[in-house]
């Protein structure tokens, strides 16, 4: 789906996850690269944290199972990917539904049908094509690992601690 210009220059774009709580252990990253070359990546353990770190104006901001993007910091933003897995190590009940929500409340539901336990899926690719926005649903397995997903689209200059957690 192509954001209008409008759509991808006002407000926020807010990406979530609806679920029950029976879901178990779900966690969501983000890999993200900005125009300036910078890449990194924001998960959903521990505080809120936002891309650029330390900014006064970060493009990303990290919360609980959400990730907010500020789309007047939007041109900044040149590609991100939204990813899953499982931290608990046992099947969880996939009932999920990842939501991309525009600030004039325009939603994008992507139900998350095919989650394996302890494996990265890509669910999510945004461009930023000539100032517009595009999203789309990839649903892909494409590694075992965080690590893995994020380098399988590209964001392979990121550091790791290990397979599962990105060097902040």
């Amino acid at each position: 789906m192509t954001l209008t210009r409008i759509q991808s220059g006002v407000g926020v774009l807010t990406i979530e996850t609806a679920r029950s709580d029976a879901v178990g252990d779900l966690r969501l990253g983000c890999a993200y690269q900005l125009r300036s070359g910078v890449s990194s990546v924001l998960h959903n353990v521990g505080e809120p944290t936002m891309a650029p770190p330390q900014s006064t104006r970060p493009v990303i901001i990290r919360g609980h199972e959400r990730f907010t993007l500020d789309l007047v910091q939007g041109r900044d933003l040149d590609r991100l990917v939204i990813y899953a897995f499982s931290g608990g190590g046992t099947p969880p009940d996939w009932a999920v539904t990842l939501i991309a929500t525009t600030f004039g409340r325009a939603r994008i539901e992507m139900p998350l049908d095919r989650l394996l336990p302890q494996r990265a899926v890509v669910l999510m690719s945004l461009y930023n094509v000539a100032g517009e926005f595009v999203l789309r649903a990839e649903m892909d397995e494409v590694g075992g690992t965080a690590r893995e997903a994020c380098a399988a689209y590209g964001f392979d200059q990121i550091t790791w601690l290990d397979s599962w957690t990105p060097l902040s």
